[in-house]
Formats: C-alpha cells, sequence, structure tokens
C-alpha cells in the first residue's frame, strides 16, 4: 500500500490519530463533540467508522456486516479488515474517509458521494496494477497526437478540473475544424461544487450547446472522461446524482450530427488548459472568440499533427 495509508494506520494504531476527542484531552479543542454530525464525541472509531457520513462510504461498498460495525479496538478492526479479497478496498475507504473528514472540517466543503466512490475505485485499482507483472513487449511506447482518429469534421474538445485548496472546480473546451483551425473556445466556473465529474460533464454539456448555437451540422466531442463517455452511450439509472444533466447531453447529440468519443489526455491538453482557465476565474461561463495568447503554441501544435508519448 501506498506509505500514506501506511503511516495512516500506524498513528490509528498507537491511537494518535488527531481527531477531536484526542486534541480536547490535551486542550488544543475546545470540544470532543463531532464537527461532522454532531451526535457525538470524535472518538477514532467515531470518526473512522461510526459517524454517518463515515457509514455511507462503507455501506456503499458492501461493508456492512454486523461484525464490522461492532469492534470497539481499532488495532484488531484494521487486522481483520486487511485480510481477505476486500483488503484494498478497505484501505482506500479508509484513506479516503479521513481525507473527507479533513475537508468537511477545515474545508467546511463535502464532497459528493460519487466523487469519493469514483476516487476511492481508482486508487484501489492503481494499488491493483502495481503488483501486476508487466508483459515484455518489442515496443510498448504509444504516440498520441490530437484527431488521431482523423475525423474530417468539426472537433470539440472538453474537459473538467478540480484543483487548489480548498478545490474550485472549472470546465473549458474548445471548437476547431479538422486542420486544427481555432473557431471558438469557452471556459467555466463552478460555483457550489467540488465533483470532478460534474465538471467533465458541464464541460460536454456547454461544450455541445455553443456548437448548436454556432450553427455547425457535424461534430465529434472528444473528451478525456471515459466515465463520462461511458454515462452518456449507456444506460444510466434514472436514480443518478446527475441524471438530468446526462439526459440533456443525450437529447443534444439524439437531434443532431454530433457524436461523442473518449480520447487520451495527451491529445487533449488545449481543453485542459480552458478547464484550468475556468477553475482559476469567477465567471459562470465565459465564450472565448479567439484563443487565449498561452494557447496560441498548443494550437500550433496540435494543427501540424505533433505526436506526444503516452505517459
Amino acid at each position: 500500500m501506498p506509505e500514506k495509508y501506511k503511516f495512516f494506520i500506524w498513528l490509528a494504531c498507537h491511537d494518535t490519530v488527531p481527531t477531536l476527542s484526542l486534541l480536547h484531552h490535551r486542550h488544543i479543542a475546545a470540544s470532543a463533540t463531532c464537527g461532522r454530525c454532531g451526535e457525538g464525541e470524535e472518538t477514532l472509531m467515531h470518526c473512522i467508522r461510526g459517524c454517518k457520513f463515515s457509514k455511507l462510504i462503507w455501506q456503499k461498498f458492501g461493508f456492512s456486516e454486523t461484525n464490522f460495525f461492532s469492534s470497539s479496538c481499532a488495532h484488531e478492526w484494521i487486522k481483520g479488515s486487511t485480510k481477505g479479497p476486500r483488503s484494498t478496498i478497505f484501505l482506500a475507504c479508509l484513506w479516503w474517509i479521513w481525507r473527507h473528514r479533513n475537508q468537511m472540517c477545515f474545508n467546511t466543503d463535502t464532497w459528493s458521494l460519487t466523487w469519493l466512490c469514483i476516487s476511492i475505485q481508482n486508487s484501489a485499482d492503481t494499488i491493483h496494477k502495481s503488483f501486476q507483472p508487466v508483459a515484455v513487449s518489442a515496443s510498448s511506447d504509444r504516440w498520441v497526437r490530437w484527431n488521431s482518429s482523423s475525423h474530417n469534421c468539426h472537433i470539440l474538445n472538453v474537459d473538467g478540473s478540480c484543483l487548489g485548496t480548498p478545490i474550485r472546480a472549472g470546465y473549458g473546451g474548445l471548437i476547431r475544424n479538422n486542420a486544427g483551425l481555432f473557431l471558438s473556445g469557452f471556459s467555466g466556473f463552478l460555483q457550489d461544487s467540488t465533483c470532478i465529474l460534474l465538471a467533465e460533464l458541464t464541460a460536454i454539456h456547454k461544450g455541445l450547446r455553443l456548437a448548436v448555437d454556432m450553427g455547425l451540422e457535424d461534430l465529434v466531442c472528444l473528451s478525456d472522461s471515459q466515465l463520462s463517455v461511458n454515462l452518456i452511450t449507456e444506460e444510466v439509472s434514472k436514480f443518478h446524482a446527475y441524471a438530468v444533466l446526462i439526459q440533456d447531453i443525450k437529447d443534444i447529440l439524439a437531434c443532431h450530427n454530433f457524436t461523442i468519443q473518449h480520447t487520451l489526455r495527451e491529445g487533449n491538453q488545449c481543453a485542459d488548459f480552458m478547464a484550468k482557465l475556468g477553475d482559476s476565474s469567477n465567471v459562470d461561463f465565459l465564450e472565448h472568440l479567439s484563443p487565449p495568447h498561452d494557447l496560441l503554441d498548443m494550437i500550433r501544435i496540435d494543427a501540424i499533427g505533433t505526436f506526444f508519448l503516452r505517459a
């Protein structure tokens, strides 16, 4: 597991995680009451398991057995839970629950359950992949360029961004013809969200709406968010947090000769620039009729078909 996981577990097993209970006992915090739910003393086990915000995450990943929530000894609870096929997802949940607790207490902000689950699953997958044997091949390098599929139509590149402390979410994108000529761009800041999935979906929606307003008849939308593309191209539960936004995107695609596809991030660098421009601003939506000066070189590099090595 990552070293930061090990260090946190070491703190937990030595009962030195800086919970409000411990800080109050040491006369550092004014109160020992949980700052999230306000329903009891924020001991270690309440913080990482008993608080309703933490418990919801455990249940989301199938940790709902009675004995899972009954143990009162952190050392024994962690030791028992890090055995078996679900040990990696347990560790990822433990780490992200602590991070979410800090986000709520210090930044008075709450990450969405959807975003948390995605982050936990990605962390667990990364740990699993790090132990997979690497297949030896004659050539493992992969080179990526903009419009690598050689689409002969207008091309919309979009991206979302969540950066900074506190986290700021933004989105952006740009529309070019198949030769790489800039036609229009956009960027925006999401005032009340720190969810990367919402930022990615908003970028797609705003980009498609801009294309409609421009009167474009044929277009491919390229996003480096595979999850967003899957949500739009596959069936989605009506109870999904962003079901309305996803349906709006599907309606636009259905009414126009537009398609959406996944692209690798190395071929989406101009959209990444526009998304970071969005999260650094305070404007909900801004159309760029000409490219920002710092984007010009990146547009030229894409237009001449420069290849980038896939990281």
